[in-house]
């Protein structure tokens, strides 16, 4: 088996993913038309495919839970491909492959949003947003047919004696079940109090049945989702929590400014799509130079791209009351711009920094969690920016544009203090840092 077959691959897997996950925004307008979905039902389908959880939860329809299941077959995918990499590839070598997995979800991010605008301008009102879910789909058959030729196959464990690695999937739904029911609250703002207090007692008894399966299972042998080892690691864990508000924060502010636009007179999916795209070049350039970056400033290169995404969260949330639409726009295209080469320079050595704490027999293992929890953080945020973009009326304005990007804004502050924690900054990087650099 050849690596470079295995990355390619990878990257066309993620690719489809990434490319999925692009387009369902600029799809929303048409969905919420043609179905008549309210606010809520806006918020779950945005926030739907970063959730691998919560089918029978969710009251928006068919179409919602078919984005769950979508949501939860890239969750799978993207876990793999991060951990195929961890397995195939060390040093400056494992690097350049994760900034080739991030230059490819940039490519998607500027090609997926060019087709659904397309798509929005062109199709005829109610059939738009089905064209446009179904456009992933000949990029899933060709990473299939990649993934048949140059993936691994199942390796025969050579020490049975060894702890066995098996997928904790209550753990999983626990977790997912308690993320479902703090956002409802989020998208369900007129609860009523005995509901609200039904919520709040539910989240605390599956956050209880969460820790004592997690030590059941550990019990027996197995290896829960809360990986003891990767739980421990300090380093595993400020990486992992800023990676994950990182995350969240750029897919939340991305989907409440489209859709600001989106509701903007005058302004087509394709016109709001055309000013954004330099945005998804920018991300790609900084991810095929992260590595050099990263050779020359170490873990700064982190907390560099973090503080560039503050200071324009903080600049946009300023600017956004003061300014009419048509200058916000260009704001926001710049915007986009820095964001997008923000994100290219923090993506791969977070990711490589934090995965790096882990031991090879937990390679898949960490993987699977940093994905599952930077989708979960993605699902919150996205939920809580929509909500509070759209109102209850439906209508985004500029003061609630600004709210919702005042969220963005505290979560990547979190995001850099987390970074600047002492043990991905101290000498017990040292080891990481060397092995990355070219």
């Amino acid at each position: 088996m050849k690596p470079r077959a295995a990355l390619w691959a990878c990257l066309a897997a993620g690719f489809a993913t990434l490319f999925d996950a692009t387009v369902i925004t600029y799809a929303a307008p048409d969905v919420a038309a043609s179905l008549h979905a309210s606010t809520a039902g806006v918020q779950w389908l945005l926030a739907s495919f970063s959730l691998t959880f919560g089918l029978g939860l969710i009251p928006s329809g068919l179409l919602v839970a078919a984005r769950f299941v979508q949501g939860l077959g890239a969750g799978v995918i993207s876990a793999q491909v991060l951990g195929t990499i961890q397995d195939l590839f060390t040093g400056a070598a494992r690097l350049r492959a994760l900034g080739a997995y991030t230059a490819t979800g940039a490519l998607a991010g500027l090609l997926g949003p060019v087709a659904a605008a397309l798509v929005s301008d062109a199709a005829s009102p109610g059939g738009a947003w089905r064209i446009v879910l179904l456009m992933p789909l000949p990029f899933v058959l060709a990473a299939l047919a990649l993934g048949a030729r140059g993936l691994p196959g199942p390796v025969r464990e050579a020490r049975p004696e060894r702890r066995r690695v098996a997928l904790d999937l209550p753990g999983i739904a626990l977790l997912c079940a308690i993320v479902v029911a703090v956002t409802l609250p989020v998208v369900e703002p007129g609860l009523s109090g005995g509901a609200g207090i039904g919520i709040a007692a539910a989240a605390g008894v599956l956050s209880l049945a969460l820790v004592g399966w997690e030590r059941h299972y550990g019990r027996q042998g197995r290896l829960p989702l809360f990986a003891p080892d990767l739980v421990r690691s300090r380093g595993f864990v400020a990486g992992n929590v800023s990676a994950l508000l990182w995350f969240g924060s750029g897919m939340a502010f991305a989907s409440a400014v489209t859709l600001y636009f989106l509701q903007r007179p005058g302004l087509t999916p394709l016109a709001i799509d055309l000013l954004f795209a330099p945005g998804a070049v920018s991300r790609l350039v900084a991810s095929l130079l992260s590595q050099h970056v990263f050779a020359r400033i170490g873990t700064t290169t982190v907390s560099l791209g973090l503080t560039i995404q503050l200071l324009l969260f903080a600049t946009f949330t300023v600017v956004t009351p003061l300014v009419g639409d048509s200058a916000l726009l260009m704001i926001a295209a710049a915007a986009q711009i820095g964001l997008g080469f923000a994100g290219g320079l923090v993506e791969p050595p977070i990711r490589a920094l934090t995965l790096a704490f882990a031991s090879p027999r937990l390679h898949g293992v960490a993987a699977s969690f940093l994905q599952l929890t930077q989708r979960l953080a993605a699902t919150f945020l996205v939920a809580l920016t929509t909500g509070i973009l759209l109102t209850a009326s439906g209508q985004a304005t500029a003061g609630s544009l600004q709210t919702a990007v005042a969220v963005c804004f505290v979560a990547s502050a979190l995001s850099l203090a987390a970074a600047l924690h002492p043990a991905l900054r101290g000498p017990a990087v040292t080891p990481h840092r060397s092995a990355l650099a070219p």
